[in-house]
């Protein structure tokens, strides 16, 4: 009599996250994506949960009235294998679009069934095709950032190096803090610096800002450079612009990612 022996669960899930925009989020996701892909062979599936859905488009998967994150949150059936995506870079995309502004407004009043836990009921099904799942996250507080942060195992923070580079990060930090009722599991991973320029008046500025709050940062920087820009008008950085030095800096943060494990 044979035994049937259940495969694990391999997938992990990595958000990036931080309430204030501008700070790379959507760059550093498909340049996460296409290294870990590429470099190392994984099998990565990118997970759009931001409306203006920039990631879905950078790879070429919008439809604005196709299936979409937005649906994921509010279907009562297991629909992500037909809401998937497979992009011409060999990563798989949950796409996003506007639809997530009804869809979390839904989500709010369907009090019937649990509120917190619907991607994570999805993504059960698709648990064992993908190595990473990488999560696009919005800039604001709404269900589908809970749902997000619900499913996910290590949350990595860009900051944009200016200034105001930490304004809300006490409130981001309270919001990971508050899913862990529902996931016990995730990990603020570490915070890293984006558009970064190496003086010696950004060394002083960049040792204030990691006093400021205590908060672990990684040792990499990604270095400001106009290809990151010129790239969201075309493709991912990595395909963009792959010998520029941010494409380069990626490679370095993944490894260092990879290495906290």
């Amino acid at each position: 009599m044979l035994t049937m022996i259940k495969k694990e669960n391999n997938m992990k899930t990595i958000s990036f996250y931080n309430i204030k925009g501008g700070v790379a989020k959507t760059t550093s996701t498909l340049a996460f994506a296409q290294i870990l892909h590429n470099d190392y062979g994984k099998r990565v599936l990118v997970f759009d949960i931001d409306k203006q859905a920039n990631s879905t488009k950078t790879l070429g998967c919008y439809d604005a009235d196709g299936l979409s994150s937005a649906d994921l949150l509010v279907s009562k059936k297991n629909i992500v294998r037909d809401v998937i995506k497979h992009s011409e870079y060999g990563i798989d995309v949950i796409p996003a679009n506007y639809n997530l502004i009804k869809a979390n407004k839904d989500v709010l009043y369907d009090a019937l069934r649990p509120q917190q836990t619907r991607f994570k009921a999805q993504l059960e099904e698709v648990q064992n095709d993908y190595d990473y799942c990488i999560i696009d996250h919005s800039i604001e507080d709404n269900m589908a950032v809970v749902n997000g942060l619900v499913i996910t195992d290590d949350v990595l923070v860009p900051i944009k190096f200016d200034r105001y580079g930490l304004d809300g990060m006490e409130y981001a930090l309270e919001t990971i803090e508050s899913v862990k009722v529902f996931n016990p599991n995730i990990q603020l991973k570490g915070c890293f610096l984006t558009m970064y320029v190496r003086s010696n008046l950004y060394k002083q500025g960049e040792i204030s800002l990691k006093d400021a709050l205590g908060l672990k940062f990684l040792k990499t920087t990604i270095s400001q450079t106009v290809k990151v820009g010129e790239s969201t008008f075309d493709k991912p950085l990595l395909s963009y612009a792959p010998k520029c030095k941010a494409a380069d800096d990626y490679k370095k943060l993944v490894a260092e990612y990879l290495s906290l494990d």
